[in-house]
């Protein structure tokens, strides 16, 4: 079994228990979406006390027997390494690309070499989107579902919207309660349980979480 901690960013960290081999599966099933082979150059910042870790970087690029480039996240030598090595795969998050924006030598970053990147852990600006994709990322996967559910539940590809009626029900059951009868708004519930994630099913976008959250990672209602 492998036991994680969360970020705590929506509320105290909780633990996450997985077992290997549901690790390894759900690994393989991002190898599948990404397309990972051995040709693949990853550049991963994910700590290795995150799912996202072994779900979505470092362990589909062992799998893969990719070349896997791991590093601690600073944004001027994300910039550097990015540089030097390539990647055809990334995984960033919005705080990601709120600190690499600090920076002169982002805006100006040729990043064609990318044909996949993964986003997600947080509601994801559709400007951050065509930022990658002005850069030359040639599809951005807004991801949702990293840590209890992993790997995605579903995915936006190139937008802020998700695509939430093509779910694979051989590994998640998904289903929406309303917050009011008269909104759009309702309660993502996945295999029984609630995860206090509410969506505007009119736009297909995140709208907000139930629980009280710190720092700026989640909206709240």
């Amino acid at each position: 079994m492998l036991t994680l901690l969360t970020s705590g960013t929506t509320k105290a960290p909780k633990k996450v228990t997985h077992s290997w081999d549901k690790i390894e599966e759900l690994a393989r099933l991002s190898i599948k979406e990404i397309g990972l082979t051995s040709n693949d150059r990853v550049l991963d910042v994910f700590p290795g006390n995150t799912i996202a870790h072994y779900t979505v970087t470092a362990f589909p690029a062992y799998l893969a027997k990719a070349h896997l480039i791991s590093a601690k996240f600073e944004a001027i030598d994300y910039i550097e390494k990015f540089k030097e090595f390539q990647p055809t795969y990334i995984a960033l998050i919005p705080r990601h690309w709120e600190l690499l924006s600090e920076h002169n030598e982002w805006h100006n970053l040729d990043m064609s070499c990318v044909r996949y990147m993964v986003t997600g852990s947080g509601p994801v600006p559709q400007e951050m989107i065509d930022d990658f994709k002005n850069k030359g990322v040639q599809t951005v996967a807004n991801w949702y579902g990293m840590t209890e559910f992993p790997p995605p539940v579903f995915i936006g590809y190139n937008s802020s919207t998700f695509d939430i009626t093509n779910v694979n029900t051989d590994i998640h059951h998904v289903m929406f309660n309303p917050v009011h009868a008269s909104s759009h708004l309702a309660e993502c519930i996945i295999n029984g349980i609630s995860t206090g994630d509410i969506f505007n099913m009119q736009k297909m976008t995140f709208h907000a979480r139930r629980e009280e959250a710190s720092g700026n990672t989640w909206k709240t209602i």
